[in-house]
């Protein structure tokens, strides 16, 4: 059974839910919310890290599943980013340089990702980008360690709605909005083609339906412009009774269809807690742990200091790895070398020997050996010039060895020549083949005209070859005798 634990921060509370899936049917085992000491607008202010660590001790979940995370919904800015661009590692190298004036906090300071795209005509897309401050997000992240709790996907509330949407309502894929209330918070949400294109947080104590419906205007026409700005379903979250409180007032005043995103029919058993609307947010981090709903944003895997540090980390590791496989590939080398290096003595006393009876067989004579080698050479140059000596007293014969070695030597690649007969009669021959070119073939003939032991070249026939580009050739060469 595969389990994710969701966790929603805000500056009042923290809520967590533990959901966990079996043959495609999920559970909710528990649910827990711990709640600031003060109610009043300034518990706002209130650290929400010691909210979160309280929580975590308090609440009786799984320490080994993997927690999904969002920072409070003040934390976290949104801005929209046009470009022709088509691709998103091309679009991330931009936002330091198109958006450093669109954000309250430092730009060296931000972590940004993609929520969602959308076309805006032909050429353009809108990118909706999130940003936190990398100091939030490690205050939040060191809390967690604290707890001994690893957090998987650090991501914003905005896409946790939208992944309870996804979960509760599979087959609704056109345009949309996302709406949750819960008493001191307003999120907003604009779905197309299954993307997040718009976002927007407010701070909102008590809700009224005519804030509500200024803001859902205000977001349809930011997205749909004030021509295609057409009632749109809008999945409205949050506790039930300001759910039911707020639902005819809005559908009367929008014209828009008001549907409660509701996942607790898909999750029901007699066994676990009964869901309200004040957990969709971390119900939806809870769904983005265990892979459902489309790709969250992850401030984790967009830390670039982040990564770099891990990519450090990593290399470091790999680095004291290689160091110690070098030393014992070393090691193992060296053993081998020295293995190696007796068994090469080994075979040197053995052809010492072999050399010596070799010596001694062939020369039995001699008697004193000093260097076998050098010995041996010196007798066979002896006995060349013995052989040389008796070769030349038997008489002048034509030697086809050495006229194979003289066309050998003239017969290079660049000439392309390839010899197809060769006869040799009394002191004639008689030598067919064919060449690269006309021209090739000439300079071959000249070429043999320069050896001492012709005395004549004559090139009896040449003719391109039936069917080819290569000229086909005889030639008739005389021998000198004597």
């Amino acid at each position: 059974m595969r389990g994710s634990v969701g966790i929603d921060i805000t500056g009042r509370s923290v809520r967590i839910v533990q959901i966990s899936r079996k043959h495609e049917r999920l559970f909710v085992p528990r649910t827990y919310t711990r709640q600031a000491g003060s109610q009043d607008s300034s518990a706002e202010s209130a650290p929400a890290g010691s909210l979160l660590a309280e929580a975590l001790r308090e609440a009786d979940i799984e320490p080994s599943a993997p927690v999904v995370v969002g920072l409070p919904y003040d934390k976290v800015f949104f801005s929209g980013f046009r470009t022709d661009l088509a691709k998103q590692e091309d679009v991330r190298r931009l936002l330091k340089f198109e958006l450093e004036d669109d954000f309250p906090v430092p730009f060296d300071d931000l972590v940004m990702d993609i929520c969602g795209c959308r076309s805006v005509n032909e050429r353009e897309r809108e990118y909706l980008i999130a940003a936190v401050s990398r100091r939030e997000m490690d205050m939040c992240l060191h809390e967690l360690r604290e707890t001994g709790r690893k957090c998987v996907v650090l991501s914003t509330d905005v896409c946790a709605l939208h992944a309870v949407v996804q979960v509760a309502c599979p087959d609704d894929s056109g345009p949309s909005m996302i709406l949750h209330v819960d008493g001191h918070r307003m999120i907003l949400g604009v779905v197309q083609d299954n993307d997040i294109v718009y976002a927007r947080h407010v701070a909102c104590a008590e809700p009224e339906a005519a804030t509500l419906v200024r803001e859902v205007e205000l977001a349809r026409r930011a997205v749909f412009g004030r021509q295609g700005a057409e009632p749109i379903p809008i999945f409205l979250s949050g506790p039930n009774g300001l759910v039911e409180e707020l639902s005819k007032p809005l559908a009367s005043a929008t014209g828009c269809e008001i549907r409660r995103a509701d996942l607790w029919p898909h999750v029901q058993s007699s066994q676990d807690p009964e869901l309200g609307g004040q957990y969709d947010v971390a119900l939806g981090y809870a769904l983005i742990g265990l892979g459902l709903g489309s790709d969250a944003p992850n401030f984790l895997g967009a830390d670039v200091s982040q990564a770099d540090r891990t990519a450090k980390s990593r290399a470091k590791h790999a680095a004291a790895v290689s160091v110690v496989l070098l030393a014992a590939i070393l090691a193992l080398f060296g053993a081998k070398l020295f293995g190696d290096l007796r068994a090469l003595k080994v075979e040197d006393a053995r052809l010492e020997e072999e050399i010596r009876a070799v010596f001694t067989d062939a020369f039995p004579d001699e008697k004193k050996i000093v260097n076998e080698l050098a010995q041996m050479t010196e007798h066979v140059k002896s006995l060349r010039k013995e052989r040389d000596t008796l070769a030349a007293a038997v008489g002048q014969r034509v030697r086809p060895l050495r006229i194979l070695h003289v066309l050998s030597e003239r017969m290079t690649s660049e000439k392309g020549i390839a010899i197809s007969s060769f006869s040799i009669r009394d002191a004639t021959i008689q030598l067919a083949g064919t060449g690269r070119s006309f021209e090739s073939v000439e300079q071959f003939r000249e070429e043999l005209r320069q050896v001492p032991e012709f005395a004549s070249v004559e090139l009896e026939d040449v003719a391109l070859s039936q069917g080819s580009d290569r000229p086909a050739f005889r030639l008739l060469i005389s021998v000198k005798i004597g």
